[in-house]
């Protein structure tokens, strides 16, 4: 294993507007958007200051699609990720999750019955892991040089089973940013994400195809699901 690094960003480093965070609403929940738009912009106030934490590391890997090997440890990436991972030579292993006082601050209308802030603050935590994420692929590109790198990819993404979360988990640190999976394999806190990023001379980076991925559910989705 190379070496371990760790990253610690403020919230308002992530430069989120209030417009990305009512993005995530659907026109039938957006009763009246100068109301949330109102509410995203001081939600973002108050959590200006909390930290947001992203750690990775850099691993050999291979692949005889559709296994994924990584140090020794198989994961089955299915074929949509094995295409962009074609000829990969090393990837990046990363999480991404908030801190202690940034869950609490996220959390905190959940236990006080106030549904509607509540479910303002989970779209507000959910784009700041997205920002987040993109914080994280910048630094990788700016690390890699000429080297041609992945979007960050998943478990749970374009039929790679989220049940090999635990063995990714386990190529770092016990315990690595402080984030645990419990015995259903949710992630805690629950703003948190892990995944990979492949390096390589002949990997692909693809925009997002949100309106043809199998993940319906996904928090991250920017697209309307199209099903088959």
């Amino acid at each position: 294993m190379s070496d371990i690094v760790k990253n610690k960003v403020k919230v308002h480093q992530l430069r989120i507007t209030p417009s990305e965070v009512i993005k995530y609403m659907s026109p039938g929940e957006m009763t009246d958007k100068e109301y949330f738009t109102g509410f995203a912009a001081t939600g973002l106030d108050k959590i200006k200051d909390e930290n947001v934490y992203f750690g990775y590391t850099v691993i050999p890997a291979s692949l005889d699609a559709p296994l994924l090997s990584i140090d020794n440890t198989i994961f089955n990436v299915g074929d949509d990720i094995s295409l962009m991972l074609r000829s990969v030579e090393r990837t990046v292993v990363f999480v991404c999750t908030v801190s202690p006082e940034l869950n609490r601050s996220l959390t905190q209308y959940s236990f006080s019955g106030n549904y509607l802030e509540a479910y303002m603050m989970d779209i507000i935590g959910t784009v700041i892991i997205e920002k987040t994420l993109k914080k994280l692929h910048e630094e990788i590109k700016n690390h890699s040089g000429s080297e041609k790198i992945t979007n960050t990819i998943s478990p749970g993404n374009c039929g790679w089973s989220v049940e090999e979360q635990r063995k990714l988990l386990n190529l770092l640190p016990d315990g690595f940013l402080n984030v645990k999976l419990n015995d259903s394999g949710m992630m805690d806190p629950v703003k948190s994400l892990s995944g990979i990023i492949g390096i390589g001379s002949a990997v692909i980076h693809k925009q997002t195809e949100c309106r043809y991925c199998k993940s319906r559910n996904c928090p991250y989705r920017k697209e309307e699901f199209i099903p088959a």
